[in-house]
């Protein structure tokens, strides 16, 4: 095994300064390396895939120069100690590609200013001397400031570059972990003046943010508020218009069908119709009704109760049957006008809308239908003037109830889409009444999120999504708003870029206020820091060499404030290590000598505790009582050194303790004549067994409770423990020794867990015993039991052996085999070898809990040479375990079923004399049934002759003696 101590440990603290500056140096070299090259791929990359823009043609150029720098950087510099000359140049190369980033991007330049920062700090306080640290924290500092005004003063140069935008936060938020590491294992050292400088900033700048946060969050809910009243304004208004053109054709229709000329033509003789006046006025005033419809009017259409178009202002269409239609059924139903939703032509897939009233005679009876078709791009038409009403790219859009599109004059491709896919019995179903434009399949734009919006069910419900998926970056809002006289939606979108655009302007002008901000701060706190900063430094300075052992070093103290005390304390205390350090050595040394004693102390009392485990693990393995004893006394004495170990238990009375093991040769005199103590009348181990409390007699002249006794002459000082079991004494463990206070209060401690251990292995010891003693009687009585049952029943039977050949199975009286006489005296398998001519035979005792109960033999005369294998020999023996159980089940069943018997005829012969009611019918009925249950040639009943009456008896009877 390897001692822990021997493997080597990684503490960072104990790396030294210099190599940890290395270290660093070349991390942040080949990380640079690798970042700049990363960036000036990506921006070659883009140049491909968007060559209008000049901006990426800069931005590769610039990272591409920088990666060359830090690569010549490398190249020259074999060795890592160069590094650290190198960083110089390399950190405001880096800060410096950065900052033309920054201009050049969108998005991006507060996060690039941060990180310009944050890694001039990093090479600052990690990889330069002292001496340099400040002027290159200040400098990245200015840059910072200059990369997030410039990043801000210049938007019209910025193009959008995602990945960009989306990694800077990431990355900023990977370098600040690592500084925190880094800071955390002593790899960077921040000053005071770095300190005070950031902590001036921080309380300077974040009210700012924060307040520039708010400000940003109030303008736009402000113009989000502004722009949802408009938006819910632009869908009332469509959804109204919606509305009107719906309720103005259902108008105008029911109208128009109280016109005669319909009833004329209805009620005329069909064969009549044709070229009659009543047609030529009908003609007339269809063409007429055609002339104030929209141009997306197909026709009107005349029904006649059957469902069939007796006249349309569309030739084609009459004499078609439409009455298997849902609006003809309908009307027909209902009596009242019918509005139908999107239905398509099965043949060309042309989307319609229907409207439909009853026409009525004199006597109120609906006599026929007045049918009105509408193509459904009557609906984009009505859209199409409020494209763009509330700016570029503010549009709306139509759902029916299903939320299929009906119209939308942004996306006209999405026209009779659904937003998710319907179910599949909601397929069958719109499939059935002709409202799928594209059966079987259905076409959806998988926008679960606007459809989830519109389940909610309010009348008015904002929202901000990607309406038009085949548009992504593009963020919506919007409005959906339902219909008065249709359970459709009217949904009014915008883009967001607006709103964002002003957002982008005020977080811009937040970043210009911030930067200004930031860099006067800076100034001041830098002045500030480097006043507050130099008595401190001058005072580490001077702790530094005390550090070096220069005892005689003293503050200068300048000023009263809490620095200048700080300096007095400071020389005060060096003036008192002075006068103390000597006297710190004496106590030093003082300590270190009790220390080594405790250890020892210790590590007796370890090997100790150790001795105690072994013993208990030897102990508890011992199973008989008394080799149990004599172990505990010979372990102890032993491992311990201890002259004299005995153990006393309590006799049944508990009156007395009783002397059972003992390791010396005085111990085994007194075993030998049965040495006894009475419990709490002699000496310690009489006490102890009393009380239940250990003692100790340090000095066995001076202790009044010691017992001298003469076979233990040479004991000095004595220890007794009680041996306590289930809060009940059962013994003692008495432990002497031959040198004078042996003993001591820990000792007791210490052997008390020992005892306890002890009286619980006696106690385990003896119920094993007692339980190993039940066990074994329970087995004799079960075997008994069963020999004398199974002797009875092999008595009862006339063929005790039952055998089967070809021929089939056969009774016979018992076989004496010699195999068999075996196999029952020993209990187990038994195999007779194969002699000449005849087979090997096997015999298998039935055996059924140490009882055998009978022997199955086995002999294949059809093969003379045969041997038995192992495996037959197992089966064989599974079967007879088998065969025992089910002889003992049936032997059980068939004792259970005689006792049944015997009580069913007990209770039939009680019950039949219980029936009469004379006296000797009852003795009759006795005898007779007890003769046939019993099968008895001869019954009797003897009654016992009552005692003669003495003198002094009075019989009753007339009031006279007899």
């Amino acid at each position: 095994m390897i001692s822990s101590a021997a493997l080597p440990v990684f503490d960072p603290t104990q790396i030294p300064i210099e190599t940890k500056q290395r270290q660093l140096a070349t991390a942040i070299t080949f990380s640079t390396a690798l970042i700049l090259g990363l960036l000036a791929a990506l921006f070659l990359i883009g140049m491909f895939y968007q060559p209008q823009f000049w901006q990426l043609y800069v931005l590769a150029i610039t990272f591409g120069l920088t990666s060359l720098i830090v690569l010549s950087i490398i190249a020259n510099s074999p060795e890592q100690a160069d590094y650290r000359q190198a960083m110089p140049r390399l950190a405001p190369a880096f800060q410096f590609s950065l900052l033309i980033l920054a201009a050049l991007s969108q998005s991006t330049a507060v996060y690039l200013a941060l990180l310009s920062f944050l890694y001039g700090i990093l090479v600052a306080t990690g990889v330069l001397e002292e001496q340099s640290r400040e002027p290159a924290i200040t400098r990245a500092f200015f840059i910072a400031v200059t990369t997030a005004l410039v990043g801000s003063l210049f938007p019209q140069l910025q193009v959008s570059i995602p990945v960009i935008a989306d990694s800077l936060p990431i990355l900023l938020g990977t370098l600040a972990m690592v500084y925190l590491v880094l800071l955390s294992l002593d790899y960077v050292t921040v000053t005071l003046r770095v300190r005070l400088v950031t902590s001036a900033l921080g309380m300077a700048i974040a009210p700012l943010i924060l307040l520039s946060l708010v400000d940003t969050r109030f303008i736009f809910t402000s113009l989000q508020n502004q722009s949802n009243q408009a938006l819910r304004l632009a869908a009332q208004q469509v959804a109204q218009e919606i509305d009107t053109f719906l309720a103005s054709n259902r108008d105008s229709l029911i109208t128009e069908a109280n016109l005669r000329v319909f009833y004329d033509y209805l009620v005329m003789d069909p064969t009549k119709r044709q070229g009659s006046p009543q047609e030529e006025q009908l003609r007339v005033t269809l063409n007429s009704l055609l002339l104030k419809h929209e141009t997306h009017l197909v026709s009107y259409g005349l029904l006649n109760l059957r469902g069939q178009n007796i006249y349309d202002s569309n030739p084609a269409a009459i004499g078609q049957n439409e009455s298997k239609r849902d609006y003809f059924m309908q009307v027909t139903r209902t009596g009242q006008v019918y509005i139908s939703p999107i239905e398509f032509n099965p043949e060309n897939k042309v989307a319609y809308i229907y409207f439909a009233v009853p026409i009525r005679d004199e006597r109120q009876q609906i006599i026929g239908v007045l049918r009105l078709e509408y193509d459904a791009q009557i609906f984009q038409r009505l859209l199409e003037p409020k494209l763009n009403l509330l700016g570029l790219h503010s549009y709306p859009i139509l759902l029916d109830e299903n939320f299929m599109r009906i119209a939308d004059v942004m996306t006209p491709t999405h026209l009779y889409k659904f937003l998710t896919p319907p179910t599949y019995s909601q397929t069958l179903e719109l499939a059935q009444l002709n409202r799928l434009p594209y059966h079987p399949y259905v076409n959806y734009t998988n926008q679960t999120d606007l459809a989830n919006v519109l389940k909610r069910g309010s009348s008015v419900t904002y929202f901000t999504l990607e309406v038009h998926p085949d548009r992504p970056g593009h963020l919506e809002s919007g409005v959906a708003v339902r219909l008065q006289t249709k359970p459709w939606y009217v949904l009014f979108v915008r883009e967001q870029s607006t709103l964002l655009a002003l957002l982008q302007a005020q977080g811009r002008l937040a970043v210009i206020i911030a930067a200004l901000f930031a860099a006067a701060v800076g100034l001041a706190a830098s002045w500030v820091s480097g006043a507050l900063s130099a008595p401190v430094i001058q005072l580490t300075k001077t702790a530094e060499r005390i550090t070096a052992g220069d005892l005689e070093a003293e503050a200068s103290v300048e000023s009263r404030d809490e620095i200048g005390t700080l300096g007095n304390a400071f020389n005060t205390m060096t003036a008192q290590l002075r006068s103390l350090i000597n006297e710190l050595e004496d106590r030093v040394r003082e300590r270190t000598r009790e220390l080594a004693q405790q250890n020892e102390a210790l590590r007796y009392r370890t090997r100790q505790l150790q001795t105690v485990a072994d013993v208990a693990r030897s102990i508890v393995s011992a199973q008989a009582l008394e080799s149990l004893l004599n172990q505990v006394t010979t372990l102890i004495s032993e491992r311990f050194g201890f002259y004299h170990v005995g153990v006393f238990l309590l006799d049944e009375k508990g009156e007395y303790a009783v002397l059972r093991a003992a390791n010396s040769e005085g111990g085994k005199r007194m075993l030998a004549r049965q040495h006894k103590l009475p419990v709490g009348k002699v000496g310690i181990v009489g006490y102890v067994t009393a009380t239940g409390q250990p003692r100790i007699a340090t000095d066995v002249g001076e202790d009044a409770v010691h017992f001298k006794n003469p076979d233990l002459p040479e004991t000095r000082s004595e220890m007794a423990l009680p041996l306590i079991a289930n809060n009940r004494v059962i013994g003692a463990l008495d432990v002497q020794s031959t040198q004078p206070n042996a003993f001591t209060p820990e000792d007791i401690e210490l052997f008390s867990t020992l005892a306890d251990q002890i009286a619980i292995a006696i106690v385990n010891n003896q119920l094993l015993e007692e339980t190993m003693r039940a066990l074994d009687e329970a087995r004799r009585v079960n075997r008994r039991y069963l020999q004398q049952e199974w002797e009875k029943e092999v008595r009862s039977r006339r063929h005790r052996a039952y055998i089967y050949t070809a021929q089939g199975l056969f009774t016979q009286p018992p076989l004496s085999q010699p195999e068999i006489e075996a196999a029952i005296r020993r209990g187990e398998v038994t195999v007779a070898p194969a002699e000449e001519g005849q087979a090997a035979v096997l015999a298998v005792p039935i055996q059924l809990r140490d009882e055998i109960l009978g022997v199955i033999r086995v002999q294949d005369v059809g093969a003379p040479e045969r041997d038995w294998t192992e495996e037959e020999i197992e089966a064989l023996k599974a079967i007879a375990a088998q065969v025992a159980l089910a002889l003992e089940n049936a032997r059980l069943l068939e004792t259970t079923l005689r006792r049944a018997e015997r009580e069913r005829k007990a209770l039939e012969i009680t019950g039949r004399i219980r029936a009469a009611t004379d006296p000797q019918t009852m003795l009759d009925i006795t005898m007779e049934e007890l003769q046939r249950a019993l099968g008895a040639s001869h019954v009797q009943i003897v009654f016992n002759r009552p005692p003669a009456p003495s003198s002094n008896d009075e019989v009753p009877g007339n009031g006279k003696n007899q």
